[in-house]
């Protein structure tokens, strides 16, 4: 736990490589996966597979879902720093918290301002939409190596144990997800059915086409302003 804590420090993100940046890149997709899971929700189409087990499970055994949902993390959680705990750093917590509430935001701007009553069209377009931006994300979100949620871990510790590429160790666990959650008349729809088959190709397809591309950047525009050159720390402290 200590040395969790201690690779969480800002003083130890900021010493790595890309610190600033990798940090920079984590916000901004936290705060896109949150907005994404809100337009998803928007659609009517179904919510995410791991979200469909868990409000199967918390409505069958009478818990809120708010508080079941963290208890699955929690308990996710310890799995993966007792298996691989060096998925967990600060990421982990921003996703555990952040989410949520940048989710609640957009949906509650939604329910203030637009229609509830949306045809076809709409809904398949914020299904589209929801799935692609989720995925990309997720993929800003990993390629950072700030720490992964719990449930995502579980994807990366199945790819190392099982040495399957980690897009089908995705579908895998959606699929799970997904197959509870029905047999539990969960929350199912289309876009639960497209998540799990789609999620974890769509979000290999980013890595490669997307993310690796933003996070090797160099900014070079920034490099007469050494104060801002965040890519390059040991330039700010005078070592070039």
């Amino acid at each position: 736990m200590a040395e969790i804590l201690k690779n969480m420090s800002i003083k130890t993100l900021l010493s790595q490589k890309d610190g600033f940046k990798r940090i920079a890149i984590m916000i901004f997709s936290i705060l896109l996966m949150g907005f994404a899971v809100s337009v998803f929700s928007y659609s009517g189409m179904g919510v995410d597979p791991f979200t469909a087990l868990n409000m199967s499970v918390s409505k069958k055994i009478g818990i809120g879902f708010g508080f079941w949902q963290m208890c699955v993390n929690g308990v996710i959680l310890i799995g993966v720093a007792i298996t691989a705990k060096k998925l967990i750093n600060i990421g982990t917590v921003f996703n555990m918290v952040g989410v949520g509430y940048v989710c609640q935001f957009f949906t509650g701007l939604y329910d203030r301002f637009l229609p509830t009553e949306k045809v076809l069209a709409v809904k398949l377009i914020c299904m589209a939409l929801g799935v692609f931006l989720l995925s990309m994300s997720a993929s800003l979100y990993f390629n950072c190596k700030l720490g992964v949620s719990p449930y995502d871990a579980l994807g990366f510790v199945l790819e190392e144990k099982s040495k399957l590429k980690y897009k089908w160790c995705r579908v895998i666990t959606d699929l799970i997800c997904t197959v509870i959650a029905f047999l539990l008349s969960g929350p199912i729809g289309v876009g639960t059915v497209v998540t799990a088959f789609f999620m974890g190709p769509v979000v290999s397809f980013c890595d490669t086409r997307i993310s690796q591309k933003i996070l090797n950047l160099k900014y070079r525009f920034l490099r007469n302003f050494a104060v801002i050159r965040y890519y390059d720390l040991s330039y700010i402290k005078g070592v070039r």
